[in-house]
């Protein structure tokens, strides 16, 4: 094997190595972003769900599921019968 090939050939193993280990860096960093930005979302989530009850929306939109899922059954069973 000639000298030149070799040194090619260390320095294609090193630089798969030095890439490989940046990406699993990257890939640590980024596990705790995630974490964080679903946190983001749930708290939001929370904060939206919080101003809803507070408006007293909830309550019409609890009414308005009610009386569907009834039409829905009462229709059922009128064509079940």
């Amino acid at each position: 094997m000639s000298s030149t090939l070799l040194e090619q050939y260390l320095r294609i193993q090193i630089a798969v190595t030095a890439y490989a280990s940046d990406l699993r860096e990257r890939m640590r960093e980024q596990a705790g972003q995630t974490t964080v930005e679903w946190l983001v979302i749930m708290v939001g989530l929370t904060a939206l769900a919080a101003a809803l009850v507070g408006t007293g929306v909830w309550g019409s939109v609890a009414s308005g599921i009610a009386s569907a899922v009834g039409t829905l059954i009462t229709k059922t069973i009128g064509h079940a019968v």
